[in-house]
């Protein structure tokens, strides 16, 4: 069984510090927030420019991003990779929803202590969460990250609703009982925004076109069918020469759309490119549009901040190494891949979900408070990715994870 550290932490520091590649996408995380902040707080930019751009994310660019992710070749670990991260997102979700109930359970405030636990299970990873994962790890984490996701999305327009919008106190503050009329739950609206949203649709329309390749004999085109450039084996990727001149032919399926509509491909990978910076300039402007005098004197938003950034991520790396251990003793080995490690590392050190947010703005839930961790949370956030993408540079060094 492999050591959990493989070489000296010493040795898989320096590897991690002296990477071009992670100072290159912290810098650019910054940078991008940084003049997103600048134009709002000059007033460059209409005060909306945030949501705006947020909104042509959401709508365009993550699930053009989220498709043609998975316009990749077919391999087994990839495919153990989607069943784990699939289980995982609902185990962990369930388990952070009880988890952020014990955490906030000293809160006197009931309504407070609601409020803190559903925003401490969804945090906002779609946002914030997925452009980081895609910049600094590829396409393989940001598939991960899409698979998980998708409990996600269950949870948080049922559960993460339900708990906000029917939140009744059991007692008011002279003791006496409290009467409040529930919000009716629309079960077919829920419904609608679970499965009919945009991201969902093109993540699992991408996955189940990805996981058709690996049915036998459906992979049948092996050269650009435009150029006559023949299909590497490796990848999928075209190499020089023709289909008969290739030691090793790869051949893809006619859905293969980065092969076979390389123009329509280009068009909608370039749309989700922009997610990444386009997202965090959206995030520069959100917080050069709010007040941080009132939220840095609010102690649940620095709390919050804490167990967020550094309690959750480190609850999910230890149940995740635990995870890989047990794989290793039953001679299982790989059952956790590194580009899970990421995209579950950097999924659960995120701000709370905006929609989460918006639910206790408009159902009146202590939306002050949501609001300030919301700020300080994105501000401990930076902070937070810049370490953690350390601690996973150096932890991906060790060789323990896949």
């Amino acid at each position: 069984m492999p050591l959990l550290f493989e070489g000296s932490i010493a040795e898989n520091l320096g590897a991690a510090m002296s990477s071009t590649s992670l100072w290159t996408n912290i810098a650019k995380t910054i940078l991008y927030i940084a003049l997103g902040f600048f134009c709002i707080k000059k007033k460059l930019l209409p005060e909306n420019t945030g949501k705006i751009l947020t909104k042509f994310v959401m709508t365009i660019s993550i699930p053009c991003l989220a498709f043609c992710s998975f316009m990749s070749r077919f391999t087994a670990q990839g495919a153990i990779d989607a069943v784990v991260n699939f289980i995982l997102g609902f185990v962990f979700y369930i388990g952070f929803i009880f988890l952020g109930k014990l955490l906030f359970c000293w809160v006197k405030d009931e309504e407070k202590r609601v409020v803190l636990a559903v925003l401490f299970a969804f945090g906002s990873t779609t946002f914030f969460a997925y452009p980081i994962i895609t910049a600094v790890y590829g396409s393989a984490a940001g598939n991960n990250f899409n698979v998980m996701n998708v409990a996600y999305r269950v949870f948080l327009y049922s559960y993460a609703y339900i708990v906000i919008a029917n939140f009744v106190p059991k007692k008011s503050e002279g003791g006496d009982s409290v009467t409040t009329e529930k919000k009716k739950v629309d079960v077919k609206s829920m419904l609608k925004k679970i499965f009919l949203n945009s991201a969902v649709i093109a993540t699992f329309a991408g996955l189940i076109l990805w996981l058709l390749q690996g049915i036998p004999g459906i992979n049948t085109i092996t050269a650009d069918p435009y150029t006559g450039a023949a299909i590497a084996a490796n990848k999928g990727q075209l190499i020089s020469g023709t289909a008969g001149a290739a030691d090793a032919v790869y051949g893809v399926p006619f859905f293969r759309f980065d092969i076979t509509l390389p123009w329509i491909f280009n068009a909608a990978n370039t749309l989700g490119t922009l997610a990444s910076p386009l997202i965090l300039f959206a995030i520069g402007c959100t917080l050069g549009g709010t007040s941080v005098k009132e939220a840095v004197t609010d102690k649940y938003a620095w709390i919050w901040t804490g167990l967020k950034v550094i309690v959750a991520p480190g609850l999910v790396l230890g149940f995740l190494y635990a995870m890989e251990a047990v794989g290793k003793a039953c001679s299982f080995p790989a059952l956790v891949s590194m580009t899970t490690v990421n995209s579950a590392i950097i999924t659960w050190m995120v701000p709370p979900a905006t929609v989460a947010v918006g639910y206790c703005i408009n159902f009146d839930r202590q939306k002050e408070m949501a609001s300030h961790i919301s700020l300080i949370s994105t501000i401990g956030a930076i902070v937070g990715t810049i370490l953690w993408v350390i601690v996973l540079t150096v932890i991906s060094a060790t060789g323990f994870f896949a």
